[in-house]
């Protein structure tokens, strides 16, 4: 609770205009502060991964930030490793986040972290703002979940192909 407002204020210069307010965070927290995870580098709130673990024995990585000055130290691996690390213990099968198609670092992380492709969506999180939906799963994945054929055209939302093909 006390590295709240720290890691809203973090949420806020990397992700505006779409960042979660502090009342939302404080919500969040409330309901899913347990799974947080933390960087402090020197006393500072340097990163943090934000997990919601929900029904069905699934998760969602619903926030991960670093700070501009602690970038290229690692420390966002650390951070999602840690994350999913927790949520296995949890006893949770799969961990889903989405990344924006254009957020090569991001996406890259995400994918050499074992997370692979399970959707996109052209306005996820409105107009002008796509998202890829990506999957880690840390149990074997249910039968009723067969892999995702990018192509299938219930992936495709207004007549566009997902990005990368």
């Amino acid at each position: 609770m006390d590295d709240l407002p720290a890691i809203a204020e973090l949420e806020s210069s990397e992700f505006e205009p779409l960042a979660y307010p502090y009342f939302a965070l404080r919500q969040l927290f409330d309901v899913h502060g347990s799974h947080w995870v933390v960087a402090e580098l020197g006393g500072v709130v340097s990163g943090y991964a934000l997990v919601a673990v929900g029904p069905a024995r699934s998760a969602w990585l619903i926030g991960l930030a670093v700070a501009a000055h602690c970038r290229g130290r690692g420390l966002g691996r650390l951070l999602l490793d840690r994350a999913v690390a927790a949520c296995r213990s949890g006893e949770v099968d799969a961990v889903f986040i989405t990344v924006r198609p254009s957020n090569a670092p991001a996406a890259n992380l995400y994918k050499e972290s074992g997370f692979t492709w399970a959707g996109y969506e052209d306005q996820y999180f409105g107009a002008g703002e796509p998202r890829e939906l990506l999957v880690r799963w840390l149990a074997q994945a249910p039968d009723r979940w067969p892999p995702v054929d990018r192509w299938d055209p219930r992936w495709r939302k207004g007549g566009h192909a997902p990005p990368g093909g």
